[in-house]
Formats: C-alpha cells, structure tokens, sequence
C-alpha cells in the first residue's frame, strides 16, 4: 500500500530547491500521488509542444521561447526515504538509496503505461514525494511526432533558431555505467533521458516503417521473410479467435488492420521500403507480440536492439537459424545458448570481452516447455533433439572459408553451433536490462559436408520453418503470463543502477 509521508513545509522546499539548483529545473509542482503527477508530466509536455508550434511561425516568436527558457522537457524528480529491506527481491521499482533522483520525459502518450507503473511501485514501497518541473533542455522540432514546419513558408529564415539535436545528450552514460554515481547529487531514475529516447523512437520508424506506439512488450527477431508470413497466417487465426485478447494487426506503413480488413493487407509490398519492417499483433495492453525482419549480421542485430531498448520491452527472442557443429546435430534440431562466445565484436567497447554473459533460465526453460508442446519430444528425445551449448557468433557470413583460423577456438569453446546474431542481441540484453534469448535451429552442418546451398537451404525452409515458428510464438504466449517482476530477473540489474525498470 502507498506509504504516508510526513514533510513540514520547511523540509518540502529544501527538497525543491536541490531540484532547482542541481537539476536547473523550474515551475515545479510537488505530488505524493502518482497519478497527479503523471497529469502534470503530460501537461508540461503538451505545453511546450504547443509552444513550439507557435513559435516557429516567426523568429522573433523562436527567440523569446529560448530567452524563456520555453519549449523545453517535462522533468521527472523522486525524493525518498528507502523503506526496503536488504531481504527485497523486488529489483526495480524501489528506492535502494534514499534521496534525489530524476530524469527528463518524453512522449507520454507512449509510455503512460510504464511510468505508472514504476512510480506506483516506488509509492508503494517508499515514502516519495514526486518533483515534476520543466526542465531546462528544449525539445528539438525534428523531435517531435507531429511536423510542426509543415505549415512554415520558409524555414531558412528560423533555421538558425530552431532547437536542434544535441549529441552531448545522446548517449548511454546511464547505461553503461559511465556516471560517477558515488559523487551525483540526483542519481539517474531511468537508463536514458527523453533526447536519447527521442532519438530512437525516431529510428524505430525510420527502419521499420511503423510508428513505435504500436510495438508489443513481446518481440521477435528474425532474418527471414518466410517468418513474417506464417506471422501473418499466425495473426489471422488469432484475430478470428475473440478470447485470444489480440484487436489488430499492424504492418509497415502503419497499415492498422482489424479482424474483419485483413483480406486489405500488402504484406508483400508494405516492407520493401524499409530495412528492417516490423508486424504487430496488438493486445490493448501492449502485451502483444512483434515481429522485425532485421536481415542477416551483428551490425544489423546491434543497431535496432540500440533502439527498441528505450520502449523497455519485456523480452526480445532471437529466431535465427544456426551451423551445428556436433555429430550428433541433424537438421531441424534445435540449440538453446547457455554460453556465448563473442567473434562479432560490435559491442566490444561498450561491453568488454571480460564480461560473462549469463543464460537466463526462466526463459530457457519456457523455451525447452515450448519445444515439447510443440513437437512432442518425449524424455529420450529432447536432450538428443535439443542441445544447449556454447554459441559462437561472427560478422563474417562466409566464415566456413576462414574455418581453420576458428577450429582451435571452437574446441576450446566446446561450440555447439555458429551464428551470426545471437550473442549481439544477448549482450545488448544484458547491456539495456531487457530479458533475451535465442530459440536456433541448425540449418546446415558445414563440419559434416552439409552446407547451406539451395537445394538443402529449400529442402529445410519446406520442412522445418513452420516447426520452428510455432515453437517461438508458443514461447512468447507462455512469458505473457509470467508476471514481469520476475521475468525482469535480479540478474539483469547491477548492485548500483537506476530505480525505473
């Protein structure tokens, strides 16, 4: 239950005035309810939106609105005094240090949902007071959802003017640990500030040709196109079914589809502008399921991870196809990676070599409960069937002409199977605390003169694809009814991070 919190006015406006001076913020507005202070988040927002609206009609309009220090993000402040005990599972949500934190907000229309639910926890198990403000960084215009300059005669004459992106603020300082938390006077209260969220919602649209207001909580990552259209047939048969909770289908383009308007769909034309197209099979609450094409390679697998970790999804699934490596691998088999080795270097900088990546076993074991229900492995068969192993990923695709350089480094990896994009989207996973992990099912076995040529690569997408499909959308139902405090384990966090989810 929400705690009561007894502060004499005095106490308040020392409060306030930390704020002011540390985080440069003003109108401040002082709630103990959540909700309230959610209203007052999307009203400042909207406020400035507004703002910037009118004053990019003249430059002397866009001079008073800097002058004014107008135009600006909403900011977000908790002050608290920590009631959890040491003995708290609980790994998010709660003030594990008592005092001022805060953040800068954006586009609350996306995540409403989210910020409730993280200020209610906090409310629930500490006694906060919420600090929301306008704080002192202005909203760029090429930020925002609607185009403003749309209606602007000449946009030269207030090019100048026009509060623009500032890569300063664009960066994962939060995320990879780079804060000097020990001496921050208002501690971080979520892993990225509203530009860098700004930031990605917009490459979010831009690679995969739907607004990211439609994303699920629920993600699928894949490299095939043949996978989009069994997602297609997938959502068919649930948009049919009125107790599957799902109302639409969304495809590039932002092509909104309900049950009855799916025969209008141009799943074969809607994606081709896009590099990476996204389907969504939406549920009201957002626990729904989506679905990206994101090609072949840890660049690719790298990129799109780097933004859809600012809409905090409660999982991403690697749905690839894998080298098996082990004599006893046949095609169609299945490989659940329980370690990682790192040959793709992409995130070398940001996460170094030395870091285990660990195996989430909840989600594992959801995966190996899918594996059964779908293919009806009895207790012989799954550990012959089902390998879980070392996984080694590169970002050279014809890795099997390089293959005497990497003998020795897969034996010393006990490898079971190479891919190009599993240990990517695992990094990242641990990197942006979003749970991961990859269902694989060898496709070819280059060790054993099966090699991914077109007669095997057909013979295998005919027998095999649907198979493996139904077993990763089987997965995704089944972690929809894990409650997120637990599917968001402790062994994601650090022993110092942020407060938000």
């Amino acid at each position: 239950m929400e705690q009561a919190i007894e502060l004499s006015a005095s106490d308040i406006s020392k409060v306030v005035d930390t704020f002011v001076q540390e985080a440069g913020v003003k109108d401040v507005q002082v709630f103990t309810c959540p909700l309230q202070a959610f209203a007052c988040l999307e009203a400042y927002y909207e406020e400035s939106v507004g703002k910037l609206r009118q004053a990019v009609l003249s430059p002397l309009k866009l001079q008073l609105l800097s002058q004014e220090k107008e135009g600006v993000y909403p900011y977000l402040g908790v002050w608290g005094k920590t009631l959890g005990s040491s003995e708290t599972v609980k790994s998010f949500g709660i003030l594990r240090e008592k005092g001022f934190h805060g953040i800068t907000v954006t586009r609350p229309d996306i995540f409403k949902s989210y910020l409730l639910q993280q200020m209610e926890s906090i409310a629930m198990y500490d006694q906060v007071l919420f600090i929301v403000a306008k704080s002192s960084k202005p909203i760029p215009v090429y930020f925002l959802k609607e185009d403003i300059l749309a209606g602007v005669q000449d946009v030269a004459d207030i090019q100048s003017l026009l509060p623009l992106p500032c890569l300063r603020s664009i960066d994962d300082e939060i995320v990879d640990g780079k804060m000097d938390w020990h001496h921050l006077p208002i501690k971080p209260l979520a892993y990225f500030q509203a530009e860098r969220i700004d930031y990605s919602l917009g490459r979010i649209a831009h690679y995969c040709g739907t607004q990211p207001q439609h994303f699920q909580r629920f993600i699928v990552l894949t490299n095939y196109h043949r996978y989009t259209d069994l997602f297609f047939q997938y959502a068919q048969q649930a948009l049919q079914d009125p107790d599957s909770g799902y109302t639409c289908w969304v495809e590039p383009q932002d092509r909104v589809l309900g049950p009855q308007e799916l025969s209008q769909s141009l799943l074969q034309e809607s994606g081709i502008h896009f590099q990476m197209p996204a389907y969504h099979l939406v549920r009201p609450d957002g626990n729904g399921i989506s679905l990206v094409n994101i090609g072949v390679g840890p660049s690719n697998a790298r990129t799109i991870t780097d933004h859809l970790a600012v809409l905090r999804p409660h999982c991403w699934l690697m749905m690839g196809h894998c080298a098996g490596l082990r004599h006893s691998q046949v095609l169609g088999d299945y490989v659940l990676a329980n370690g990682y080795m790192r040959q793709d270097h992409v995130l070398d900088n940001e996460m170094p070599l030395n870091v285990p990546i660990p195996s989430l076993l909840l989600i594992h074991e959801v995966l190996k409960q899918a594996i059964g229900d779908v293919c009806g492995f009895d207790e012989q068969a799954m550990p012959r069937r089902v390998r879980m192993g070392t996984v080694l990923s590169v970002a050279n695709r014809n890795w099997e002409l390089s293959v005497k350089a990497m003998e020795t480094l897969l034996v010393l990896g006990r490898a079971v199977a190479v891919d190009m994009e599993t240990t990517t989207i695992a990094v990242n996973g641990l990197r942006y605390r979003v749970p991961y992990a990859a269902l694989l099912c060898v496709s070819d076995r280059p060790f054993h003169g099966e090699l991914k040529l077109e007669r095997l690569a057909k013979n295998f997408y005919r027998q095999r694809v649907r198979q493996h499909f139904d077993v990763g959308i089987r997965a995704m139902e089944m972690l929809r009814h894990i409650d997120p405090d637990v599917l968001h384990s402790p062994e994601l966090r650090g022993f110092q991070d942020v407060s938000f989810r």
